[in-house]
């Protein structure tokens, strides 16, 4: 006869052995895939990505260790714009949000990505597993920017805490610019989107300094979440802050400033809206020129 005490030892490590597994993936992924430009008789085949690339990727561990907290949500979105034979020609979309406080259900976007360029074959019912030392044309990008998000995620927990999952995505890049993938490739133009170009300025040491502020500005918002008062200086600070960063340390266009901003300006403009600060809103427009229209309606609010 087992020993109460041996029931109970049992019963506690199944519930450790359930919380590590609820919490050893990263992604809560939601995905949606566009075939209006796939005729009706041609969509057969791809009726079940959705299905298959959300289950991949809520299934993946990228980081290769338990996580802590809630999952990231992410929504993907893939546009198929073509077929020939097995081969589609494609748009995905990438949004992650990060969680206030890791609050379920709040926060706004932190990474976004529209990406015009790939091509890859699907097959009807395929496997979808991740290929750490080989190139796949389909779940190769999903992973390269799944680490990007996971980093971005971490880089705002931890300074510097991304830094692993941007090597890994690093990695993937130049497995793909050895398969002559145009836009893994290493030479383009300063400000030019990219898949190369956005995880090497992450990687780049002059955007160590901008790595950081990200993680001011979501330590502000959580800030922000208790006290609003004292979270919105923060937050006004860390505007300031990069401000000199883009002076002092960038000398041409930076794609992932503008991917941030792609993500945060909604976010920002909400912030400061109706606030009487002509310094403020002429920092924004420095920062971010192409949303200046949005600034300047949540400054005359």
């Amino acid at each position: 006869m087992q020993s109460p005490f041996r029931h109970l030892l049992l019963a506690f490590v199944a519930a450790c052995c359930a919380i590590v597994t609820s919490r050893a993936q990263e992604l809560n992924a939601n995905v949606v895939v566009n075939m209006d430009a796939i005729a009706m008789d041609q969509r057969q085949e791809v009726q079940s990505m959705a299905n298959d690339v959300k289950t991949y990727l809520n299934n993946q561990r990228y980081t290769g260790a338990d996580w802590e907290g809630e999952r990231i949500p992410v929504d993907v979105t893939i546009w198929l714009l073509g077929r020939s034979g097995n081969r589609y020609n494609a748009r995905l979309a990438i949004v992650s949000k990060r969680l206030v406080n890791n609050k379920p259900g709040t926060g706004a976007a932190l990474f976004r990505v529209y990406d015009q360029e790939w091509s890859f074959e699907w097959n009807f019912n395929p496997t979808l597993t991740f290929q750490s030392s080989r190139y796949d044309a389909f779940t190769s990008v999903l992973d390269f920017y799944m680490l990007l998000a996971i980093g971005m995620d971490m880089d705002t927990y931890d300074e510097l805490g991304g830094t692993e999952p941007y090597k890994a995505a690093q990695f993937i890049a130049q497995l793909g610019n050895n398969q002559g993938v145009n836009a893994f490739r290493t030479f383009y133009q300063p400000g030019e989107f990219t898949r190369m170009a956005l995880v090497n300025e992450l990687l780049d040491l002059r955007y160590t300094g901008f790595r950081r502020l990200l993680f001011d500005y979501h330590d502000a918002i959580d800030v922000m979440d208790e006290n609003r008062v004292e979270g919105q200086g923060a937050l006004r600070l860390v505007i300031g802050d990069l401000v000199t960063f883009k002076r002092e340390k960038i000398s041409n266009r930076s794609v992932i400033m503008q991917a941030f901003f792609d993500a945060k300006h909604l976010e920002i403009a909400d912030v400061f809206k109706g606030a009487k600060d002509n310094t403020l809103w002429s920092d924004l427009r420095f920062l971010d020129p192409g949303n200046t229209q949005i600034y300047e309606a949540a400054r005359g609010k």
